[in-house]
């Protein structure tokens, strides 16, 4: 988006925000502000911002009803704490939530205090109440505000809005089963890999790549390239690293680098209740027997397309179009996928690079 369309953005949510409550110039500005930068708050740890959610949310009392989030601009949104508690997000995933995803900033303060200027509070000299604010730090909520309101709210990066319903689940299931194997997949640069390894960032988790586990040339007979997602060596990824991590037992991750037909040193996998594995064919039926949440990237073929051109070569790009699409589509089509048991997450936009 261009510097104006995102200031169009912001002033259009600014006048909804305006029309649903009473706002004054401080919450006038904390609102453009957020909406600009963000947090507004220096870096601190991620334990540090758990430690302080924990306090503030141990007084709050869960709220269902409430929104999860109210977005702020194309960047940024809020996140009600209440409905949190009541979703059952820990401080620990919601700390993860405010340091995983690393927004570029498009727009300054500067942009944010020009905009402030044409608004009739701000206008005129004195006209915008006695507070401060700089780029690290932002006026607070009016009392008034407060008293009315009770906000109860983190500021999180507006793209894991789409991504809410794997966080929640994933959450969900991790009060309940000792571990859990999430898998995610869907077309070729539909954002699989990023949004797995944020996943895992949040979660603290660890992520493998069945593109790590192609069929050994060796293998690679016509009978075993003739099946849907053959290419895959399944056999090998369930055998040496999920049944065993299932089973509490050490698992090795051993990836194949099939331009070296060789197989690269094996790697420990990080002891923990919760496993992502991401990439096409992740839900070969050896595969998917073990999964306990099955995840799918429902993405625009134009968002896809235009990934791909931004990425690939020419000479890559046509390889892609001739082997790599056709593959994987004859995968999904003799598979049925995505089906009623997946999670589809269908971003509007192109929140995830």
């Amino acid at each position: 988006m261009t510097r104006d369309t995102l200031m169009a953005d912001l002033a259009s949510r600014l006048h909804l925000q305006m029309s649903q409550r009473e706002l004054l110039p401080q919450d006038i500005a904390l609102f453009v502000l957020q909406g600009v930068l963000g947090p507004g708050h220096p870096c601190v740890s991620r334990a540090e911002l758990a430690k302080a959610l924990a306090q503030e949310m141990a007084a709050l009392t869960p709220d269902p009803r409430e929104e999860l989030t109210e977005q702020l601009s194309p960047a940024w949104c809020r996140l009600n704490l209440r409905r949190a508690l009541a979703e059952g997000l820990s401080p620990r995933i919601l700390s993860g939530l405010m340091t995983a995803l690393q927004v570029p900033s498009t727009l300054t303060l500067g942009d944010a205090a020009a905009f402030l200027r044409t608004l009739p509070a701000f206008s005129q000299p004195g006209g915008a109440g006695a507070f401060s604010w700089d780029a690290h730090h932002f006026p607070s909520h009016s009392e008034a505000y407060q008293v009315r309101y009770a906000p109860a709210y983190r500021v999180i990066p507006s793209g894991f809005i789409p991504c809410l319903p794997a966080i929640l689940a994933i959450s969900h299931h991790l009060s309940s089963l000792r571990r859990i194997l999430v898998t995610l997949d869907g077309p070729c640069a539909s954002g699989k890999t990023t949004l797995a390894h944020l996943l895992g960032e949040v979660f603290e988790a660890p992520v493998v790549h069945t593109d790590e586990f192609v069929v050994p040339h060796a293998l690679k007979t016509p009978e075993r390239l003739a099946i849907p997602g053959g290419n895959c060596d399944a056999e090998r990824l369930s055998r040496e690293v999920l049944l065993p991590w299932k089973q509490g037992a050490p698992a090795l991750v051993r990836p194949y680098d099939c331009h070296a037909d060789a197989f690269l040193p094996p790697q420990p996998l990080p002891e923990g209740p919760l496993l992502i594995l991401e990439g096409s064919y992740c839900n070969l039926p050896l595969l998917r027997q073990s999964a306990d949440l099955r995840l799918f990237m429902e993405v625009p073929r134009e968002v896809r397309r235009s990934r791909l051109e931004r990425r690939e070569s020419p000479a890559s790009l046509l390889n892609f179009d001739r082997r790599w699409i056709p593959l994987e589509n004859a995968y999904f089509s003799h598979y049925g996928l995505p089906d009623g048991d997946m999670i589809l997450l269908r971003p509007v936009t192109d929140p995830l690079p």
